[in-house]
Order: C-alpha cells, then structure tokens, then sequence
C-alpha cells in the first residue's frame, strides 16, 4: 500500500543540531567536573527527553535550586537554552539532501513534523529555514510523539501501513511502532536521495 504521509523528526534527521543540543546544555552550569559529570550522566539516560524533562533532572542531581523555586530556575534555565539553541538551529547545515527531498516529496506526500523541541521555537526555527510550506501541520513539545501519529493517522484517514515515520532516534522508532507504522532510521551514512528508493520499495 503507497504511503500517503509522511512524518519527519527534525534535529538529527533534517538539520545537524544534536551535538548543538547536546553542548548547550553544559553552558548553563559552571565549567568544572563535578556540574559536567552530572550533565554526561543525565544526557546519557534521556537525551531524547525535552529540555524541561532534562533540565528538571539535571537541577534535582545537583540539588542546585537552594533558595528558588524549582520551577523559577527550571523555566530561566529553559529560556537561556532555548536562545543558545534557537540561534544555532536557525544557521546550521541540514542533513544532505534534506531541502531537495522536502521539497520533492511535498508534491507526492502529505509531510508532518513531530519534534521534541518546543512547539513555538521549532515553528520559529521552520519560518526562518523558509520550510513552513512543505509541511501541513508542525508538532513541538508538549505533543507527545507517538500520540501526535495516532492524531495524523485519524485526520488525514489513512491505514497505519501509509504513515511512514523518519527519524534519527529511539522515540522515533517506538512511536512508529506503537502505531504500526514503517519506519526510517536517518543514519550518518543516510542520504535523502536514497529515500524514493525507499518508498518505492515499501
């Protein structure tokens, strides 16, 4: 059966910002071991969480919200990370072939993208890329992924069997599973252009 939607994950599959992600997170603490070790160790567990699930973890591992409200420091910790990520997601290069094959398989497919970063910043981020065309609908946190698939699959009506997922990471595969969906693993070695080899052969 022809696949009718397709539903991109965006950092790591059509821009290459996880090591951006990643790093952002240590310029929020002090530079010394035992703060980096923390950060290591939380990322390690749940670096595919969003920021405020990471974030909370990172602040109670630290005990470091000693005269604040958690929720104060989580949120300006949030914002601070945001910017630091905002800016560089809007500039870095995207994965080879991303635009072309964006632009390609609009014409052919419905496009949806379902991400973890926030709803708002990733929209901003989309705009400025000058990608809000190819898509019919963008999710960011808090839509939650595997659920964001059952919603696509209910609103444009097709069979589980024409939704393919693509993505580069583990909630990526889950919520494709979870909804019997097939899925795309974007790899280092992956290039868009493979990707109508793949569809004609699924």
């Amino acid at each position: 059966m022809a696949i009718k939607v397709i539903v991109f994950d965006f950092d790591g599959t059509l821009i290459d910002s996880n090591r951006l992600k990643y790093d952002a997170y240590f310029e929020l603490f002090p530079r010394d071991d035992w703060h980096a070790q923390t950060i290591r160790e939380v990322l390690t567990k749940m670096f595919e969480e969003s920021r405020f699930i990471i974030l909370e973890e990172i602040l109670r591992r630290l005990n470091n919200n000693a005269g604040m409200d958690l929720q104060k420091r989580l949120r300006q910790l949030a914002d601070r990370y945001n910017d630091i990520v905002l800016a560089g997601a809007k500039t870095c290069s995207e994965k080879p072939g991303a635009q072309l094959a964006l632009a390609a398989l609009a014409q052919q497919c419905k496009l949806y993208l379902s991400s973890t970063t926030p709803d708002a910043a990733l929209k901003e981020v989309i705009r400025h890329r000058n990608w809000h065309g190819y898509f019919v609908d963008i999710f960011g946190y808090p839509h939650e992924k595997s659920r964001t698939i059952q919603h696509i699959i209910g609103r444009e009506k097709v069979e589980s069997s024409q939704v393919l997922v693509v993505g580069d990471g583990e909630s990526d595969r889950k919520s494709a599973e979870e909804n019997g969906c097939p899925f795309i693993q974007v790899k280092e070695s992956f290039r868009f252009e493979e990707l109508d080899e793949v569809l004609a052969g699924l």
